[in-house]
């Protein structure tokens, strides 16, 4: 009995520390996850590939795999983005993966869910199976990179050793390596997508800089030439239009060069910005009216006169030379207020939206507006003003005590 007795507790001995061995691998496999997420989180576009190949040698190394790879997700295919694999085994050479061949796996990854393989328990005909048996893959697992319900690609290891067993928590834990390589991938595409934007607005500004503003000048040039030979309607006319255009370059490239940015705040006293707003329009007849005061909030002076600038001149060139506007303050916010014939209800809304005017104008000054109300984390709202004009509401300001 006494023999029995040491048998049994030598076995649960063994297995006490095959356990503890267990458990000591997990939890560096779990830190050798985090070190790969800390690594990509902050990879540059131009390290990522670098970084993706580091992490699937340190995760793969680590489970006994003798080869891990990226593929992504295209409109028929999967195709590879970076693979490591273990002195001695071959490199993988079939970088893309049809779906039609690849059915039996592609439904595998579309549930999303892990995926787990012995190669010769696989379907006699599966293109997998073939591409497996070909490399001498014992056992394989995929793990679908899924980014908003959509699959994006897989992450797989391979081993060669027919012994190799795939623990669920182990795959569980894989599974986090593909989510989070997901999420990178994403990440840098869109960099990589807002650069690519950013260069196309440089792009943009500059023609409309240099190659709008230059004949413009010209045109400009002209037509005071032909003012100073006698007076006509058309050269008036042209005059306006040429004034019109000029403020159509300054708009356009106030949004492509600064869209919704906003600079430093500072404290700002609303009714010394006003002023300053109020001296950049041709007023000719218009008169402004500060009802009470204003008080001081953090903003960026410019951009703010710039909004109260294009209200100001929204009211002259939709109400006339003579129009009356008033400021005053509203409990979270102010007002800008004309004695107009106001705006109808039903197009308020879409008085903001680019390119949306009622009387051949730019359309882009109230939503350039609009967009640096939003940037300081306000809200701008229309109402009928007191006097039936149009009253623009500006809320959720914070003001300085």
């Amino acid at each position: 009995m006494d023999g029995l007795r040491d048998e049994v507790i030598g076995d649960q001995s063994a297995f006490g520390s095959a356990q503890e061995r267990d458990d000591a691998d997990l939890i560096e496999l779990y830190d050798l996850i985090l070190d790969t997420s800390t690594s990509l989180m902050s990879a540059e576009p131009d390290e990522l590939e670098t970084k993706l190949r580091w992490g699937l040698e340190s995760i793969a190394s680590h489970v006994g795999a003798d080869r891990g790879y990226i593929y992504q997700a295209r409109d028929d295919c999967f195709e590879l983005t970076a693979q490591w694999t273990d002195d001695g085994v071959a490199p993988r050479d079939v970088h893309r993966l049809d779906l039609a061949e690849f059915e039996w796996l592609n439904e595998q990854l579309e549930r999303f869910e892990n995926t787990v393989v012995r190669t010769s328990e696989l379907p006699e005909r599966a293109r997998l199976r073939e591409l497996l048996s070909a490399e001498h893959v014992e056992s394989a697992v995929f793990l679908p990179m899924v980014d908003n319900w959509s699959l994006e690609g897989f992450v797989g290891f391979d081993v060669v050793d027919s012994r190799q067993q795939w623990a669920d928590t182990e795959v569980s834990l894989l599974r986090t390596v593909a989510d989070m390589i997901t999420h990178s991938l994403g990440r840098v595409r869109r960099e990589q997508m807002l650069a690519e934007q950013n260069e196309r607005l440089e792009t943009f500004a500059s023609v409309v800089s240099h190659d709008l503003r230059n004949p413009l000048n010209v045109v400009t040039g002209s037509l005071q030439l032909a003012r100073r030979d006698g007076a006509s309607p058309h050269v008036d006319r042209a005059a306006r239009a040429a004034d019109q255009m000029e403020d159509l370059i300054e708009q356009v490239l106030t949004l492509a060069k600064q869209g919704d940015d906003i600079g430093d705040r500072c404290p700002v006293r609303l009714g010394s910005v006003v002023d300053d707003a109020w001296d950049t329009v041709e007023i000719r007849g218009a008169t402004l009216r500060v009802v009470d005061d204003l008080g001081t909030v953090e903003a960026d002076p410019d951009r703010l006169c710039e909004a109260f600038g294009n209200l100001f001149r929204n009211a002259v060139d939709h109400c006339g030379d003579d129009v009356s506007v008033r400021i005053g303050s509203l409990a979270d916010g102010f007002y800008v207020e004309d004695d107009g014939p106001g705006i109808p209800e039903e197009t308020r809304r879409s008085v903001f939206d680019r390119g949306f005017t009622t009387d051949g104008g730019t359309g882009l000054g109230l939503a350039i507006v609009r967009t640096i109300v939003e940037a300081h984390g306000w809200s701008i709202e229309i109402r009928e003003g007191s006097n039936g004009g149009a009253r623009f509401e500006v809320h959720d300001v914070t003001f300085r005590s």
